[in-house]
């Protein structure tokens, strides 16, 4: 049952990253559904932003930005208190970036 309520709390926490960066993003005007960017972003225990890396391109220099940007915007995302879920989902994860996704 805690392994079932520490998911529910991580999907809770990765709902709010998500908003966060989906309020940060300004799309620029060669975004266009279907192309997507994978990032791997790295936080420290306070929620604090350490890193944010491209892994893999969308082929669109402007779009990989903006993104990133919305990523950077945020500084500081809400994360669980509980240390163990924190490292276990937070520490470092990976985010896929795609408009079609943002715009819903």
């Amino acid at each position: 049952l805690k392994a079932q309520g520490d998911d529910e709390l991580a999907r809770t926490y990765r709902e709010r990253i998500y908003e966060q960066v989906r309020f940060n993003w300004s799309r620029p005007p060669s975004a266009r559904n279907g192309m997507q960017a994978r990032f791997v972003v790295e936080l420290i225990p306070t929620g604090e932003l350490l890193s944010v890396a491209l892994l893999d391109s969308s082929g669109n220099a402007a779009f990989d930005r903006s993104a990133e940007l919305a990523i950077r915007r945020a500084k500081r995302f809400s994360v669980p208190e509980d240390n163990a879920v924190f490292e276990a989902n937070f520490r470092r994860f990976y985010f896929l970036f795609r408009p079609e996704d943002l715009l819903r």
